[in-house]
């Protein structure tokens, strides 16, 4: 079982990161939010817990096949905000010092790049998967 796996350690501090920043700063991750989703502020309690419980389930071998395939799975659930946020030109603004949504807002090419680069985060994820389950064998 390998305890030290770089690539598992730094998927674990990147997730467990934005994890953090869900909490630290929730109205950016709210502004986010697509409007057809009922509870921004659901959303992004549980998007944001979830990163940080699997992204810390990544620094330990016993738990990170699940924490892999469970950030595997966020990722795939959040994709639609990502594809919110390209077409509709979703840009979070500051506005009285919090951020809000604002529609039709973002220029620049920067909301369809993150489209993707979901893929290669996907494949990261996956690749953790299956080395914490032939570690487990």
């Amino acid at each position: 079982m390998q305890v030290f796996r770089p690539s598992a350690i730094g998927a674990g501090a990147l997730f467990t990161g934005a994890g953090i920043a869900h909490f630290a700063k929730p109205d950016f991750f709210e502004a986010i939010v697509p409007d057809w989703f009922p509870d921004a502020a659901l959303a992004n309690r549980a998007s944001g817990l979830a990163e940080l419980a699997f992204g810390l389930g990544m620094f330990h071998p016993r738990t990170r096949k699940l924490a892999a395939l469970g950030l595997f799975a966020l990722t795939i659930v959040v994709f639609p905000a990502n594809i919110d946020m390209a077409v509709n030109r979703v840009e979070p603004q500051l506005v009285e010092g919090r951020f809000s949504r604002k529609v039709d807002a973002a220029t620049g090419p920067a909301n369809w790049i993150r489209l993707p680069l979901q893929v290669p985060l996907l494949w990261w994820l996956w690749k953790e998967n299956r080395a914490a389950s032939a570690a487990i064998r």
